[in-house]
């Protein structure tokens, strides 16, 4: 069920219009989109908005760019009961109505620590918001980010992050398959449990966690029992659609 954000009073509607449509995976779909009224849309990287694209019912959807910028950018897990697949309904040229910004999940950049992110699927848009930021801002504190998805075709953003990590030391990037139909050939399993085998002791680290809630709470219970403080672990606590 789509959620209303709590302080969707104090917001102001912006009219974006698409710009590019893209399906980076199966079932996924990339959008960019460029303001046309409403002034600039500030943000912090991990956080969400609201979106209405004519015709379609409007969800909150988490910001996958930099703060900064002019566009904005989504990656949108299709619904197929609700309104399908976006790659095929929505085309350059369509507009959009967005509000915001929500969420407390945001980059903490006063933070000097090691940080630890992790994604499973559509959760790795806030995810690349935080982690390009968190570069682009010349914190040079280790970063170390774990993606979780099924099965290869759900994998993507894969070379842009190991591209990522070759210029960037101190980012270390892990994609984990759960059900890998070729299991020799990635490392396999859940992001928690392979976090807690790489990094055994995380007092310290400051945690970003986004991705199906099942996945959240396993997820960040691992953490908890890695030493990481539950004030450190920052997620969008209602999630997003």
């Amino acid at each position: 069920m789509t959620r209303q954000p709590k302080d969707s009073a104090a917001s102001r509607p912006h009219r974006f219009r698409v710009t590019a449509v893209e399906q980076p995976a199966l079932h996924l779909t990339l959008l960019r989109v460029e303001p046309v009224s409403g002034g600039a849309f500030a943000f912090r990287a991990g956080q969400y908005a609201r979106v209405g694209f004519d015709g379609l019912r409007a969800r909150n959807l988490s910001i996958a760019c930099t703060p900064g910028g002019g566009s904005l950018e989504f990656l949108v897990r299709d619904r197929p009961h609700h309104d399908g697949n976006l790659f095929s309904r929505l085309k350059a040229g369509a507009m959009a109505e967005i509000e915001g910004p929500f969420g407390s999940g945001y980059l903490r950049e006063d933070h000097a620590g090691p940080i630890l992110a992790a994604a499973g699927g559509s959760g790795i848009a806030p995810v690349k918001s935080i982690v390009e930021t968190a570069l682009k801002k010349g914190m040079t504190q280790p970063i170390h980010f774990y993606f979780g998805v099924r099965d290869e075709p759900d994998l993507y953003l894969e070379a842009h992050f190991e591209e990522l990590a070759r210029k960037h030391k101190n980012l270390r990037f892990v994609p984990v398959l759960s059900e890998a139909a070729n299991p020799r050939a990635r490392r396999t399993g859940l992001v928690g449990e392979a976090v807690a085998a790489d990094l055994p002791k995380l007092a310290g680290f400051k945690a970003y966690v986004f991705g199906p809630p099942a996945m959240v709470r396993s997820t960040v219970g691992m953490l908890r029992s890695l030493g990481v403080a539950a004030a450190d672990i920052h997620t969008d606590d209602e999630g997003v659609t």
